[in-house]
């Protein structure tokens, strides 16, 4: 027990226990890692940093910029050697030991502080992450610094810490974005905590000042490009969209949802008014340059076609900018080339996408109503005429647009006619389906009719409906296809099923399409990912709150399964989910005695215990596991270690802890 203490006392330990971490890293790198992700890791983090050493912009806003950044210098330097980058992160994730055995050192004591930097350099997950391209090991060592900066400026009471936290504390969010709002909230309890001071004020300010400055170039950045003050990415709408799909019988995964079916629209749309669209267009590079290329276009409320000449072209893409529309609108347009005559082509040669041009052109709409009918002039065959098809031909219901739908011409909408829409959307979708009818029976009930699709899936709609995409439910394949599926009534017109365009075949013009850029796509998708997520917490609010509940647990505890769509499979997955799990809930049950055994003996909290609740607080509403508190793991430790010394204590007939807390 002595030799113990004598290890605890000093400072060895903790470098022992930094050396083991690299190490143990290493071997991860090297030798054998217990996740299924190799070098490059996941989120595309790999693409980026090669993208970005290139000297290319950044080119999304769906994941912060930190993480691909620090892999960037390596890329360029070394070239597309993903270990080099990894061997860096694991030297760094090698400090947060020694960080934080100085942290709870100043704020517990320094036998507690050796004993949780020995856990962490042992166990600690973020040691796993290290060995793999992701965010979470460089991210806790800025946190972990940060806090230590955020103490150190609260015991000597300089500006100059507080300036340093709250920079690295701005830092951190562009590596994990929940960490966003922690600044404000550790601000605001550090001046509610005694003993009032005024000097906290002072240092409240700095420390929130140099937080604002670190995400000011990035928010700024953000807004520049698509209108919003954004200090992250884009990516919470989805999150918290996938959140809301985990709820009631979908707890475990979200990917079962029948509502997982609605993440695309069948709609080609945008949802912002008065914004200007880009529409562009490639040229293939199988065909010329050609002489002139022009976008012709009109809307709904203006019928004169407009022809506009293309902006001056990057590389073989060209693009056109359509002022901005009042919502609704339905813009209709088309691309047209043209190129001289040639041996060939004598007279020149016109290609137009679509090919009908004025008569059948290509459709977008301008419209925030993201789960309702944006066909405004049933200009579409889509899911919304089959939901209407089957209640009339369930319930003899009113139909709109009765001389489109009636795709048999007998003068009236039958069940063949149904069948032969669900018919032509379901192959109109990409993928191979299987010889023979799509629609295998209808079936009416009293308050539901329920189409039954050749590989078993179904489509139910309901007699009561608020015409929402969310009232129907499609469980299975053919359904999903369906739900996503859209063909203008011209493509239709001969009866004719849909279907995509061959890879092989090679045209002149190509990817044509209306704000594809990622500055306004990414926008967009993520105000739909938040109506829909708002739909679904609608739909069983008691619901969403007991997930939320149940996702507080989840982000301590490692839970796996064999299933293959919930959860990563690769060699020993089931053997590492089963370990992982033993493991994390040990740890959670031995937090939770540190935290008790710290509020009974007063110790400080705010430092080391603020940042533990936050993450539940802020990330329980979203799709969520254990990786969302890696970051705050090391703080977990100095509970277990708090645990784990009064335990020995009590072994060795001890009163309590040490007096000294230098």
């Amino acid at each position: 027990m002595r030799s113990l203490d004598r290890a605890l006392d000093g400072a060895a330990a903790v470098y022992v226990a930094s050396a083991a971490s690299v190490i143990i890293a290493c071997v991860f790198i090297f030798v054998w890692a217990p996740h299924p992700w190799g070098w490059e890791g996941f989120d595309h983090y790999h693409d980026l940093g090669r993208l970005l050493a290139r000297g290319e912009p950044f080119p999304t806003t769906d994941v912060p910029w930190g993480y691909a950044y620090f892999l960037a210098p390596f890329y360029r330097v070394f070239g597309d050697r993903p270990w080099i980058p990894l061997l860096a992160q694991a030297a760094l994730n090698g400090l947060v030991p020694i960080l934080l055995y100085r942290l709870v050192s100043l704020e517990l004591d320094r036998r507690t502080g050796a004993a949780a930097a020995i856990l962490t350099g042992f166990f600690s997950f973020n040691t796993l992450y290290a060995s793999t391209q992701s965010s979470d090991a460089v991210c806790t060592v800025v946190f972990v610094a940060a806090l230590l900066l955020f103490a150190e400026g609260r015991t000597r009471g300089g500006l100059l810490c507080f300036a340093g936290s709250g920079a690295l504390f701005g830092l951190a969010p562009q590596f994990r974005p929940n960490l966003v709002m922690l600044p404000p909230a550790l601000a605001g309890l550090y001046l509610l905590a005694r003993p009032a001071k005024r000097a906290k004020i002072a240092q409240a300010l700095v420390y929130l000042a140099a937080a604002a400055v670190m995400l000011a170039p990035w928010t700024v950045r953000n807004y520049r490009l698509i209108g919003l003050l954004l200090p992250t990415s884009t990516h919470g709408g989805m999150q918290l969209w996938y959140g809301t799909l985990q709820a009631g019988p979908y707890l475990e995964s979200r990917v079962y949802n029948p509502r997982s079916a609605f993440e695309f629209s069948g709609f080609d749309y945008s949802s912002v008014a008065g914004r200007p669209l880009l529409v562009s267009a490639e040229v293939s590079s199988c065909a010329p340059s050609p002489a002139s290329i022009e976008l012709v276009y009109w809307t709904d409320r203006h019928r004169e076609p407009v022809r506009l000449p293309a902006n001056r072209p990057q590389g073989n893409e060209f693009s056109w900018n359509v002022p901005g529309q009042s919502i609704p609108t339905v813009l209709y347009y088309f691309v047209e080339a043209r190129w001289p005559p040639s041996e060939e082509a004598p007279q020149g040669a016109v290609e137009r996408v679509p090919a009908g041009g004025l008569l059948q052109p290509a459709i977008h709409f301008i419209n925030d109503a993201h789960l309702m009918d944006l066909d405004l002039h049933g200009d579409l065959l889509d899911i919304f005429d089959v939901m209407r098809m089957a209640r009339s031909v369930a319930w003899s219901e009113p139909l709109l647009h009765t001389d489109r739908i009636d795709l048999d011409g007998d003068g009236q909408v039958t069940e063949r006619d149904l069948r032969r829409a669900v018919d032509i959307l379901v192959r109109s979708q990409p993928g191979a389906l299987a010889p023979g009818e799509v629609v295998a029976a209808f079936r009416t009930e009293t308050a539901r009719a329920v189409i039954v699709f050749a590989d078993s899936s179904t489509l139910t709609v309901p007699r009561s409906s608020s015409e929402r995409l969310s009232d129907i439910v499609p469980e299975g394949e053919y359904a999903g296809r369906l739900v996503n599926a859209a063909v203008p009534f011209w493509a239709v017109a001969g009866h004719a099923p849909v279907r995509p365009a061959k890879l092989h075949e090679c045209r002149p013009l190509g990817h044509v399409g209306v704000n594809r850029a990622f500055y306004l796509a990414e926008p967009d998708s993520m105000r739909r990912y938040t109506a829909l997520a708002w739909d679904n917490i609608g739909h069983d609010p008691g619901a969403y709150l007991a997930s939320c509940v149940y996702r507080v647990w989840r982000l301590f505890v490692v839970q796996g399964t064999d299933d293959r769509h919930t959860a990563y499979q690769f060699r020993g997955s089931r053997l590492v989910y089963k370990a992982a799990t033993v493991v994390s809930v040990t740890f959670l049950v031995l937090f939770l005695c540190g935290v008790i055994i710290a509020i009974r003996q007063r110790r400080r909290l705010l430092v080391i215990g603020a940042p533990i609740l936050y993450v539940p607080v802020t990330i329980a509403w979203v799709l969520t596991n254990m990786r969302y508190t890696v970051t705050v793991q090391p703080l977990v430790f100095a509970f277990i270690a708090l645990t784990l010394l009064a335990a020995l204590d009590r072994a060795g007939s001890r009163t309590g802890p040490r007096p000294s807390r230098d």
